[in-house]
């Protein structure tokens, strides 16, 4: 009888979980139902839009040994190879499925959410169960399980993890966080559990894998040695605390090592930051409570690029007010250390994640919306045990009730400012932002409105006025406004200050091009691909100019560069057949027509051409062929039937050569 209660008590366990993982599936999957045609924003355009180096998926190994692999602006390209390796998965299985490459990767970003939501609840169930002070009726009226579902919900619809979601390019944090939440369930339920080789190698390797996802993994050690001193109630001089804290310790030394000798030669931009001055860390204590926390309760003036006045003395109210808070929560979370060690815990922890992104170390923009996806796990965990700490079952149910409805709604609206480039970027300026904000929604608008447009790149060039986006966007609208003169002269300014940047020759080519100076096009076209080989855009740009302009044996090797990494690139494989057969290189021409055909077999231009060149190398059956495929594709093509009468004479068919020079002469 005592078997059959242990087996049913067994069973209800396990069947609570299934419930509840597949609830946090489905409204998780729901409440980015609405982001799949959400556009590229930011850095999702170099990290993954115009990056060729995620069309394919083989040969893996170049993620890792390659940083420019990340990125096709080498001043955001980081090591961190599983970005660029899982976009490269997610193109694969996007084509393989006949989904839409833009859905596909938001996809993607949901999945990898939705496993991190399930991890929180899980980590919510050994953290509650095993260290959270509950027993007996305690576990009987509200169940360990029901508090980290409630947590994991939480994380799930908030809008701060939405931030993460819909930004395509926050792969790297979403990964990052998947593998560090995996990390630490490991060690903890070994913890719980008793040591083994197995849970620590598991829980190293899956922290290594976090750090290759985005760096700042590196604080995992730090957590490890919280949940030491606080919950496994090692003192501070008991050498187990420091030995377990070493030893999770060794990835972050590893990555270290690894940036110094290799990283920093294999891309100098990829540098640490390092401490400026006291403005930084002033400015983060009035930001955590006027702004991210101000997110948690309030998320509808999150934005991208927000503006924030900078504080420079230690005076600023503000800074004082968001100093006094976060010590007060130290000094709370002390005072329940001994009778809810957990609570205190969740709140170190909090900080501690937070502590890398917002505290001494600066970064270029000083607050940023997703920053807080990885600190919201023990964010939700923290609101949770308090609400049930301090209220009834019922109250509590009915409060967690009300917020998780309004957290749901507020995503499901904030989701929709991500839609556009139009709609994001007027999220941004209506609540302040900074002068990029300023420049990336006057593009946004330059076709629609372009006097808004002028008027927000002006705006922008107020407080920047040498960015050279912004420059050369103003640039490029005065020349459409028929402004020459003063776009030119934008131009030529953005390649003066900015001699050795791709972009800024690309778009004054662009721009001498409009004007009808082909010359200068075509040298300017030239140099930008020269300084950036990697760039599929200019090496296609180049070689297209090259060709325009009749010189085609110099357009060959732009188009071959391309050909190298990415054969499907554009239309490149017709564009240096074309340039090969200008050339007199019949035979690689014909080479290279095949190639573009077995692609594009309807292309009608593309067996005209082969026709036309197997024709001038006496392969008159195989240049029969493909005339007759032009007929039949477009049966319009007049001068296919001149042709196919010369192939006719050359194979002494005089039957079939009449015929066809007659439907040619026809009118």
């Amino acid at each position: 009888m005592n078997k059959q209660k242990n087996s049913q008590r067994i069973w209800s366990s396990q069947f609570g979980h299934y419930v509840y993982i597949a609830l946090l599936i489905l409204i998780t999957s729901i409440i980015y139902s609405n982001t799949l045609d959400n556009t590229y924003h930011l850095d999702s355009v170099y990290r993954v839009q115009n990056n060729t180096e995620i069309d394919k998926f083989w040969p893996p190994i170049r993620f890792f040994t390659d940083v420019r692999t990340g990125s096709t602006n080498p001043k955001i390209a980081e090591f961190r190879p599983l970005m660029p390796l899982s976009h490269a998965i997610n193109s694969e299985i996007a084509q393989f499925a006949g989904i839409g490459r833009l859905a596909g990767f938001h996809i993607g970003n949901i999945a990898i959410h939705i496993c991190s939501t399930i991890l929180v609840y899980f980590l919510s169930c050994i953290l509650i169960s095993g260290w959270g002070g509950t027993a007996g009726p305690e576990m009987e009226t509200i169940h360990f399980r029901h508090k980290a579902f409630v947590a994991a919900l939480i994380f799930a619809v908030h809008p701060i993890s939405g931030s993460a979601v819909n930004y395509i390019a926050a792969r790297d944090l979403l990964l990052m966080v998947f593998f560090f939440l995996a990390a630490m369930l490991v060690y903890f339920h070994m913890r719980m559990k008793g040591d083994t080789i197995y849970g620590w190698v598991s829980s190293l390797l899956l922290i290594c894998l976090a750090i290759l996802s985005k760096q700042a993994a590196i604080i995992a050690f730090g957590l490890v040695f919280l949940f030491e001193w606080l919950l496994a109630k090692q003192g501070l001089l008991n050498w187990r605390l420091w030995l377990r804290t070493v030893i999770f310790s060794l990835p972050t030394a590893g990555y270290f090592l690894l940036y110094s000798f290799w990283i920093v030669q294999k891309n100098p931009s990829d540098s640490l930051r390092t401490l400026s001055g006291i403005t930084y860390p002033l400015t983060m204590l009035k930001v955590h409570l006027f702004y991210y926390l101000r997110n948690f309760v309030w998320p509808f003036q999150m934005r991208a690029l927000a503006e924030v006045e900078m504080v420079d003395t230690v005076f600023n109210p503000a800074a004082l007010t968001g100093l006094v808070f976060i010590l007060f929560t130290l000094l709370a979370a002390c005072f329940f250390y001994k009778r809810q060690p957990l609570l205190t815990f969740f709140i170190f922890a909090y900080w501690l994640l937070f502590s890398l992104t917002s505290s001494f170390f600066p970064f270029q923009f000083v607050v940023t919306d997703y920053r807080q996806y990885m600190p919201l796990v023990f964010l939700s965990m923290t609101f949770t045990l308090l609400l049930f700490l301090w209220t009834r079952k019922t109250v509590a149910l009915t409060i967690v009730t009300g917020m998780v409805l309004y957290f749901f709604l507020s995503s499901w609206f904030m989701n929709r400012h991500w839609k556009t480039e139009e709609s994001f970027w007027e999220q941004s300026i209506k609540y302040g932002a900074r002068p990029l904000a300023h420049n990336n929604y006057g593009l946004a608008v330059t076709r629609k409105d372009p006097e808004l447009s002028e008027y927000h790149f002006k705006k922008a060039l107020e407080k920047s006025p040498y960015h050279i986006y912004t420059n050369i966007n103003l640039g490029m609208l005065y020349l459409r406004q028929e402004k020459t003169a003063e776009g030119m002269k934008i131009l030529r300014n953005v390649v003066r200050l900015n001699p050795n940047w791709a972009l800024s020759h690309y778009w004054l080519s662009v721009g001498l091009k409009s004007v009808g100076q082909k010359q200068e096009y075509v040298s300017e076209a030239k140099r930008a691909a020269d300084l950036d080989p990697r760039s599929f855009r200019y090496q296609y740009s180049a070689a297209k100019a090259l060709q325009d302009a009749g010189r085609y044996q110099e357009a060959i090797p732009y188009f071959e560069r391309i050909i190298k990494i990415n054969p499907a690139y554009n239309m490149t494989e017709f564009w240096l057949g074309f340039a090969l057969q200008k050339n007199g290189q019949s035979e690689e021409a014909i080479d290279m027509y095949s190639r573009f055909l077995r692609r594009k077999p309807d292309h009608v231009q593309g067996h005209f051409n082969l026709g036309y060149e197997l024709m001038v190398v006496k392969k008159c059956t195989g240049a029969v062929e493909h005339f007759n495929k032009v007929l039949e594709l477009r049966p319009s093509y007049k001068e296919t039937h001149l042709y196919l009468s010369r192939c006719y004479k050359i194979l002494r068919d005089e039957e079939m050569a009449d015929r066809h020079i007659r439907k040619y002469r026809e009118k």
